[in-house]
């Protein structure tokens, strides 16, 4: 990943006497760090054919890490922090806990026992009732349910899916793309999947565009001023930037978008669970999440919620017999669609997942999203201060109110991240590799001491390098 050279760096190199700043094939200087190098006769110099560096450790590592020297925590406001005592009595719902630190939550978090135990029990019910659909189809109906309570709203505006790319191709196939309206606006923060799937849509005539991440790794919100206009049919963003953590303000880009006419979708794969979402409060048209990170689940189900007052606008070609009024009615000669978000299913419901994202969001609607995302605001800051004062290069938000339950720590410039993630779990750490950082990911059981641990673990691994 390039790194972007500011006035900063040059600033912080004069402050130590240098003169030259190394920098890697592929890094970019921006114009005020030119001007302010060439006024203090500082220049910028290729680490691959300056073999004057040596190879000193601390030297190296410092003038890697000296952007964060500028950093400065700021905290959120806590309203209702967990205590000790309710952690540990919550961690017993988690045998891995006892051997292994878990902070790779941004890709699975740890197993919960209830969750095996409903996982268990769909196992058992196939092993001695046999087939029992009714049973099983009311239990993907309850999962909806438990969505639902998560995002303030009704279990009829949920559509279930094996997965979010699914979901948003349910959706993506629904719109018409031969109007004035064909525009198609996406950021480079989203997750991969999601941009392939509008990228697809232009074949039948969709365009698409891109808001661009900034050298911070964030996107400056009046960016949506500039490229949501009269021809956006749909603005899809990401709720929480899966590298970094950086937490978008998703009330105001829908505000954005719907001035200009334009729907908005949200992927809250990357937050859900961690941040309260009120679907109806930030006037959200539709939002998608799968269950395997912080809503203790396992892959191959996903929940989309769909504004009523769309359903009956949108008819999508992705679909199947779950997306009929009856599905058990097997006609085959007309399709006739739900009435309610059911319209958005498609084929054989995702029956053991059911049981097991059911069983996780029971944790989260028990414990409560708000006071999680207190112990993960409070669990961000402690990461972000134990960045600086470790020297560790970190890209995420230094502001905790912009930032999800992702730090991600650069480690690139010595050793790839996922080697970093290999070496972790070889120190019984579970860390996520992405890119060019190692991402330390906790969830409202982990403690703050664990957090200096994994941090300890990741320096001394890339100090040794």
């Amino acid at each position: 990943m390039k790194k972007f050279y500011t006035a900063y760096d040059v600033e912080y190199a004069l402050s130590r006497g240098e003169k030259i700043i190394y920098i890697n094939e592929g890094d970019v200087i921006t114009d005020i760090a030119k001007e302010t190098a060439e006024k203090n006769g500082v220049s910028f110099s290729s680490l691959a054919n300056d073999a004057s560096i040596g190879d000193n450790m601390t030297d190296r590592n410092e003038l890697y890490n000296n952007v964060s020297k500028f950093n400065k925590v700021i905290r959120a406001d806590y309203k209702n922090l967990m205590s000790e005592d309710e952690i540990n009595k919550w961690r017993n719902e988690f045998p891995i806990l006892k051997n292994i630190i878990h902070v790779g939550n941004c890709s699975q978090s740890a197993q919960a026992v209830s969750v095996r135990n409903s996982i268990n029990k769909y196992l058992d019910n196939w092993l001695t009732v046999g087939m029992d659909w009714e049973s099983w189809v009311e239990e993907t109906y309850k999962a909806k349910v438990e969505f639902a309570k998560l995002i303030n709203a009704d279990p009829s505006e949920i559509a279930l899916s094996t997965s979010v790319s699914e979901a948003v191709s349910t959706i993506a196939s629904s719109l018409d793309y031969t109007g004035k309206r064909k525009k198609i606006l996406v950021t480079d923060a989203e997750f991969p999947t999601i941009n392939y799937i509008w990228l697809a849509q232009q074949k039948y005539g969709a365009k698409v565009d891109f808001v661009s991440v900034n050298k911070e790794h964030q996107i400056d919100i009046e960016e949506y001023d500039r490229y949501i206009d009269e021809d956006t049919l749909l603005t899809s963003v990401t709720q929480v930037y899966y590298l970094n953590g950086f937490k978008q303000d998703i009330a105001k880009i829908a505000e954005k978008a719907h001035r200009k006419g334009s729907l908005i979708l949200v992927d809250a794969y990357q937050g859900l669970g961690t941040e309260p979402v009120d679907v109806k409060k930030m006037n959200i048209d539709i939002l998608v999440s799968g269950n395997l990170k912080y809503l203790f689940g396992i892959p191959g189900i996903a929940f989309m919620y769909v504004n009523p007052n769309l359903t009956s606008m949108l008819k999508p070609s992705v679909t199947g017999w779950f997306a009929q009024e009856n599905p058990f009615l097997f006609q085959t000669r007309y399709i006739d669609w739900a009435n309610d978000a059911r319209k958005f299913d498609n084929g054989t419901p995702p029956v053991l997942t059911s049981y097991a994202a059911r069983a996780g969001m029971q944790i989260t609607n028990e414990v409560g999203v708000d006071r999680i995302k207190d112990r993960i605001d409070m669990l961000s800051a402690h990461a972000l201060q134990g960045c600086l004062d470790r020297g560790l290069k970190c890209i995420s938000p230094f502001d905790v109110n912009k930032k999800g339950g992702t730090t991600a720590i650069w480690v690139s410039d010595k050793i790839d991240s996922h080697s970093m993630e290999v070496e972790l779990k070889s120190r019984n750490i579970i860390a996520s590799a992405r890119g060019d950082v190692i991402r330390v990911a906790p969830h409202f059981y982990t403690k703050p001491e664990e957090i200096d641990y994994v941090l300890d673990q990741i320096q001394d691994i890339y100090l040794r390098k």
